[in-house]
């Protein structure tokens, strides 16, 4: 079993990382959440009119999501000050299985985080090169396999 320990001053320098490693590493989450807000505009987009019936009350499910996601972190760091993650807090509070269960969905969302990062970049440059929209699936693969 791991022991994380926090890095000494001396030790972080091996642990950084430069602005040209930086883009790639982190902006994959920022491009993954601007492809799936947009998604879900499209949908009340393609409901025309009778989509603006829902918009307040869309909103309004999110807000309240955001709330308690936020008072759910407030616990887990007020219970766990040296980090808990998903799988460390299941596992502790529900047992082994509701950890791995944790542990395996943190898994597929970091596969799926992955996925639609690819897809929306992959489609933002065939939007930008449109001569690259027949080589779109090759260029998909590519970026996959890397």
């Amino acid at each position: 079993m791991f022991c994380w320990r926090p890095l000494a001053s001396s030790e972080d320098e091996g642990e950084r990382i430069t602005p040209l490693q930086g883009i790639p590493t982190f902006g994959l989450d920022a491009l993954s959440s601007a492809a799936y807000g947009r998604r879900r505009l499209d949908y009340l987009a393609a409901f025309g009119l009778m989509g603006v019936r829902y918009i307040e009350s869309l909103t309004f499910a999110v807000i309240g999501l955001l709330i308690i996601v936020y008072f759910s972190y407030r616990q887990t760091i007020a219970a766990y000050p040296n980090g808990g993650g998903s799988y460390t807090v299941a596992k502790e509070n529900l047992g082994d299985r509701a950890g791995l269960v944790a542990g395996a969905a943190l898994m597929i969302d970091y596969l799926l985080n992955v996925a639609v990062g690819i897809s929306a970049g992959i489609g933002a440059l065939v939007s930008a090169v449109p001569s690259l929209q027949p080589h779109t699936l090759q260029c998909a693969s590519e970026c996959w396999l890397y």
